[in-house]
């Protein structure tokens, strides 16, 4: 019976735990069933950055609430913000919960079963741009019990990679730079990025810098369109010349501040340049300079100016000149004077310092040389005939250019050097040298100098040079017996040079000269002659005259055919006053066959009306000169007297005595005498005076030659200028 009984309770046990279990199933089972009626859909709005669902399958009188649920997955484990531009990183399971809301359900908003809500971007815990999955937990769970969890999918709030692109366009070295802001959607529709309100900045940084420290440019744009463009000058954003991150940064008063860089690139911020150096020119070279400049400059930073400074060999700091920019280039440059080098004769290091628009110095790393030394050039002494030394020196260089070459001739006497001679070198174009001869009148040894005068007046040596003068070099010199026109004349040289004038070598006296005067009628020349004790005979030539001889030349009549309407000079032996008229006169009124009087200075007698005299004129005036007659000197022109200049017919009246011959020849114009016939002097229209006249003042002279009136003039001492 007791075994009956424990059968029976554990039978009953047994049926208890049985119905259990199947009341359990039935329960999970309802539940089950209740769980799969549910369903849920989700419609994402990216342009207003809000999300509608919409859940259906709910029974109001099985279940008053339910809770929304939108999880995020935190791929940094941070839960912070990613840069759309950084890489991928490694997925976690570290979901964040970004909104947990309950909702109460009833007839009211709950109609046949469906529930519609929704949620935005600003309703989130945290304004990330995520992919969130959204779920609805059905009811109220009971302890151990499973909750009803309805999984509503994902609403992408996330930004689209790889949309937007930006650029920087210029040149490293340029200061003014474009930033396109691009994106590559097809569709005008599309969003890239979700949210109201968004905004855009540019940034820039130096690179290793922390992005905090970014500039902004430009202010902020919308986003919206499909590009946006920033023109900066980069000296009022960047301070250094160095490499930088530009970026477009999305603005929104959810978000920190640069967190999410929506493009990214870098540029290159440079100073620039070709090369430093030097430059000479012949402009440059007049002014007493040399240029010094810095090509091809550009700077990112702009360029605010330019120092150039110059230093010596020795590297010390001679001078500083701020450059000018040649307008439209990128060339700068200055002028350097010799002056503000002291006119030292150097090679100079050119250095460079630039100072952008931002305040930076920068000492160019590359530097310039000019050679400003004296090139010394080559000196060549040639000995010609004659005791004449020619002397040249070419390929010299003076920085600023050559006023004047110098040579300076000194003779060694006695173990020293004694000063000679001095003289001025003529440039030759052509070879580009200077050069000049010089007659020696004395053997020796000789060293010759050369100096040349700079723009800034100071003399240098060029380079110098001995040479030796030998007798058989010196040449003539002296008195000489030569021939010339199968005659032997004594003819006196000085330096190999024949002396023309014999005044003061024979030391003539004003009385007591008797010379012996042929006039070469066909030359239009007198030469005046000495008596040589040696040869017992006229042949010492002392001087000679250009003078106009009677216009008909082609006469051979003598004294006695001459009459008033005749114009030759006679040809014949006479004599100063061989007939006993008046030898001498200052001023000699004579008339004209037209029975006119004209005045004749320092008028000699010869014979009949035949007279030298100077040019005559008509009035007794030192201004009443017809410059027309005096321009025909050395031709025929007169009536048959001989008219000279001024000075020529004075010096006849001073140094030939009475009764010395005069002959007068027909003469040949190819052989004027053994002196030769001696220039003439021309003068213009405006000139009415004699320019060898000693009563003439030699100012006037001097001022009308120097415009041009008179191509010479003698100075009341007897000097000749110009002839």
């Amino acid at each position: 019976m007791l075994n009956c009984i424990k059968k029976r309770k554990v039978a009953n046990k047994f049926f208890m735990v049985f119905s259990f279990f199947m009341l359990l199933s039935v329960i999970c089972s309802n539940t089950r069933a209740m769980a799969a009626e549910y369903g849920a859909t989700l419609n994402t709005d990216r342009a207003n950055g809000v999300c509608t669902y919409t859940v259906t399958g709910i029974d109001t009188a099985v279940i008053q609430e339910m809770t929304l649920k939108v999880t995020y997955n935190d791929k940094d484990g941070v839960g912070s913000d990613v840069s759309v531009t950084s890489g991928a990183s490694l997925e976690t399971n570290n979901i964040i919960t970004a909104l947990e809301q309950k909702i109460v359900l009833d007839n009211t908003n709950c109609v046949n079963g469906t529930y519609t809500g929704s949620f935005s971007m600003e309703n989130l815990d945290k304004y990330v741009f995520e992919e969130y999955s959204v779920s609805f937990i059905m009811g109220q769970s009971t302890e151990n019990a499973e909750a009803v969890v309805v999984d509503a999918g994902k609403c992408d709030f996330t930004i689209h990679e790889n949309v937007y692109k930006l650029e920087v366009v210029g040149n490293r070295y340029d200061i003014n730079r474009t930033f396109n802001f691009t994106s590559n959607l097809k569709d005008e529709n599309d969003i890239a990025v979700p949210g109201m309100n968004n905004k855009i900045q540019l940034i820039v940084w130096r690179e290793k810098s922390d992005i905090s420290k970014a500039v902004l440019c430009g202010g902020e744009r919308e986003l919206t369109g499909t590009s946006k463009t920033w023109e900066n000058d980069l000296s009022t954003i960047c301070n250094s010349y160095n490499k930088y991150n530009a970026a477009i940064v999305l603005v929104n008063q959810y978000i920190e501040k640069n967190s999410i860089i929506l493009a990214s690139t870098d540029f290159q911020v440079s100073l620039v340049y070709s090369n430093v150096g030097s430059k000479k020119s012949a402009p440059l070279e007049k002014k007493s300079s040399f240029r010094v400049f810095v090509g091809s400059l550009n700077s990112g930073l702009g360029i605010d100016k330019v120092k150039f400074s110059i230093y010596n060999k020795k590297n010390e700091l001679i001078c500083n000149k701020t450059a000018e920019r040649k307008a439209g280039t990128a060339y700068y440059y200055a002028d350097i004077s010799l002056k503000s080098l002291d006119y030292k004769l150097d090679v100079y290091t050119i250095k460079a310092t630039v100072t952008d628009n931002v305040g930076n110095k920068r000492l160019l790393s590359k530097t310039g040389k000019v050679d400003m030394r004296m090139v010394r050039g080559t000196m060549d002494i040639q000995k010609k005939a004659s005791a004449v030394c020619n002397f040249k020196i070419k390929d010299f260089y003076i920085p600023g250019n050559a006023k004047n070459v110098n040579f300076n001739i000194y003779i060694k006497k006695d173990g020293k050097q004694k000063f000679y001679k001095k003289f001025p070198g003529v440039y030759t174009s052509s070879s580009k040298s200077y050069a000049a001869d010089m007659t020696f009148a004395e053997r020796g040894n000789y060293i010759a100098y050369a100096y040349v005068t700079t723009q800034w007046g100071k003399n240098v040596l060029l380079n110098k040079k001995p040479f030796q003068i030998r007798k058989s070099d010196l040449g003539k010199n002296g008195w000489i017996y030569e021939i010339y026109g199968g005659r032997e004349y004594k003819l006196y040289y000085k330096n190999n040079k024949l002396v023309t004038d014999l005044t003061d070598i024979l030391g003539l006296k004003k009385t007591g000269n008797k010379l012996y005067l042929e006039v070469n009628r066909a030359a239009g020349c007198v030469t005046a002659y000495a008596y040589d004790n040696d040869k017992k005979a006229y042949i010492i030539p002392v001087k000679t005259f250009t003078v106009s001889v009677g216009r008909d030349t082609s006469s051979t009549g003598t004294a006695a055919s001459l009459n008033i309407n005749t114009s030759f000079t006679p040809l014949g032996s006479y004599s100063i006053s061989g007939n006993g008229a008046a030898t001498k006169y200052t001023l000699k009124p004579m008339n004209e066959p037209d029975g006119s009087v004209v005045y004749a200075r320092w008028a000699t007698h010869i014979v009949g009306n035949v007279y030298f005299h100077a040019i005559a004129v008509g009035s007794q005036s030192h201004y009443a000169l017809n410059p027309s007659t005096y321009n025909k000197l050395g031709s025929p022109a007169s009536a048959g007297c001989i008219r000279m200049t001024v000075a020529d017919a004075k010096w006849i009246y001073d140094y030939v005595s009475s009764g010395s011959e005069v002959k007068i020849v027909a003469g040949s114009s190819s052989k004027p005498g053994p002196l030769g016939k001696a220039r003439t002097i021309t003068v213009d229209y405006s000139i009415n005076y004699d320019p060898t006249d000693p009563d003439v003042p030699n100012s006037r002279k001097k001022a009308d030659y120097s415009a041009g009136h008179i191509s010479g003039y003698m100075t009341k001492t007897g000097k000749k200028v110009g002839y």
